[in-house]
């Protein structure tokens, strides 16, 4: 077999293995990102919310929060 042949193929094989270790590489880094969102969803979530200036209404008698004013 001519040695072109085998340069060829090298590079062949070369190309395949590099094709597929980018392609394993970005599909690590999405799963890691999409990882890392559901974290940061989680943490959102868990964290107290803001339910603005409360007024005590006194046909509930509890505390509500101030109509707002556009």
């Amino acid at each position: 077999m001519p040695p072109h042949l085998f340069l060829l193929a090298a590079v062949g094989v070369s190309l395949v293995a590099g094709y597929r270790l980018a392609h394993w590489s970005m599909k690590r880094h999405r799963q890691q990102d999409a990882m890392r969102q559901a974290e940061e969803n989680q943490n959102k979530a868990k964290e107290p919310k803001e339910a603005g200036t409360l007024e005590w209404d006194e046909a509930s008698g509890a505390y509500k929060p101030e109509p707002k004013h556009h």
